[in-house]
């Protein structure tokens, strides 16, 4: 990939900065958060979620939402060059990412791929407009990094399904409408053949939602208790038992926007180098190698992320090495955090602007993959290093020894 702008590119970067100039301003995060109130701001705040909506809203109008989707479901069907010129202008800009962001670059593709056309009909429209925002219910309290090992259950009745289980870390659920949901349908066939994926509206009787602390003082996260809950078969995605192919889908385009996320890396890191000086640190040795440091570690994640994107664009899924891109900018928001507190010396055990980015940093090594599974991937998958025994791909879900 050439890292400088073509023709075409640079045009493109010019009337996207313009329009960014004129309408992202009204829309900029709070100051006091950092440039992360969507992890931090309680996103069941009544003015917040108007204020995501009316901002997707805009972005739609304007034809800044949906720019990958084919034209006929309202996007511009623009190649994945531009969609990256387009997320480092959002990010230069102190934009936020659309309140559908899910919905838009994660759910919509998949349903592209795999919806029938009255699904298409029925839910890309309003995923484009926020009118309905998404959340997705794939981790449980005892299936995380193994995802295949999901216990919550359909149960075919009827028409349609009956489904029982938790979901837990599941970002927006208190303000999502509808929900992408793995099941298990079949506890007779391996683990990854079992499963069954399903689009679950998130308003019915039996859909409980209860936040997940955290150390923010935040509830980003949340738990989702579904207790016979109601699924017509009409919105089951994918053949019965095929739900981990599509679920497939779904976390290809959630890495690939990890790879857009990383082309961007480097707006809230310039904006904290170039807090040192008024600090006055920026002549103290330990800070300038924590900052040399950071900056090393954020243009690598940077080339990381164009190499997905390069790759993606001609074809290319992300691969194994999406988990190196992810333990890469990981490593980042942590050498953010360590520059930040070396910066403020004492002031860092006090609460300012920086302490919830402090506060956020080790779920890094949680949220998307544990470090440690990540690395695991790596080694076997990137560096062919021997795989740990697994004896329980071919053997029937129900025989196999799980978690409490």
């Amino acid at each position: 990939m050439e890292l400088g702008d073509d023709p075409d590119e640079a045009a493109f970067r010019s009337v996207a900065r313009s329009w960014l100039d004129v309408h992202a301003t009204p829309y900029r995060p709070d100051a006091n958060l950092g440039g992360l109130s969507l992890v931090f701001a309680d996103l069941g705040d009544v003015d917040h979620l108007d204020r995501g909506r009316a901002w997707q809203r805009e972005l739609c109008a304007d034809g800044w939402a949906g720019l990958g989707w084919p034209v006929e479901h309202g996007g511009r069907n623009l190649p994945l060059s531009l969609q990256a010129v387009w997320a480092e202008e959002l990010s230069a800009a102190g934009a936020p990412a659309p309140i559908n962001l899910l919905g838009e670059a994660v759910v919509a593709p998949t349903l592209l791929t795999h919806g029938t056309v009255d699904q298409k009909r029925r839910f890309l429209a309003p995923i484009l407009t926020a009118e309905e925002i998404w959340c997705q219910l794939f981790s449980e309290p005892g299936a995380g990094s193994d995802l295949a090992g999901v216990t919550t259950t359909a149960t075919r009745d009827g028409d349609g399904w009956v489904v029982d289980g938790r979901k837990i870390w599941v970002s927006g659920a208190h303000y999502a409408d509808w929900a992408v949901l793995l099941a298990r349908t079949d506890w007779d066939a391996p683990k990854h053949q079992g499963c069954t994926y399903f689009l679950l509206d998130m308003h019915q009787p039996g859909v409980t939602v209860r936040p997940v602390r955290q150390m923010t003082g935040g509830s980003a996260f949340h738990e989702v208790g579904l207790s016979a809950v109601r699924v017509a078969d009409g919105h089951r995605l994918g053949p019965v038992g095929g739900g981990w192919e599509v679920a497939m889908t779904t976390l290809v385009h959630e890495r690939l926007q990890l790879g857009l996320g990383l082309a961007r890396t480097g707006g809230d890191i310039e904006h904290l180098l170039a807090q040192l000086r008024p600090h006055g640190v920026a002549d103290d040795p330990v800070v300038r190698q924590l900052a040399a440091r950071l900056v090393i570690d954020a243009r690598c994640a940077q080339y990381l992320g164009w190499r997905m994107v390069s790759q993606a664009a001609v074809g290319h899924g992300p691969g194994p090495d999406a988990s190196l891109a992810k333990l890469a900018s990981g490593r980042v928001t942590r050498r953010s955090d360590e520059l930040a507190e070396a910066m403020r010396g004492a002031g860092a055990m006090l609460c300012d602007r920086y302490s919830p980015s402090q506060l956020w940093a080790p779920a890094t090594r949680i949220a998307g993959g544990t470090d440690e599974i990540l690395k695991n991937i790596v080694a076997e998958r990137v560096l062919g290093l021997p795989a740990e025994p697994r004896t329980d791909t071919h053997v029937p879900f129900r025989d196999t020894v799980r978690g409490a």
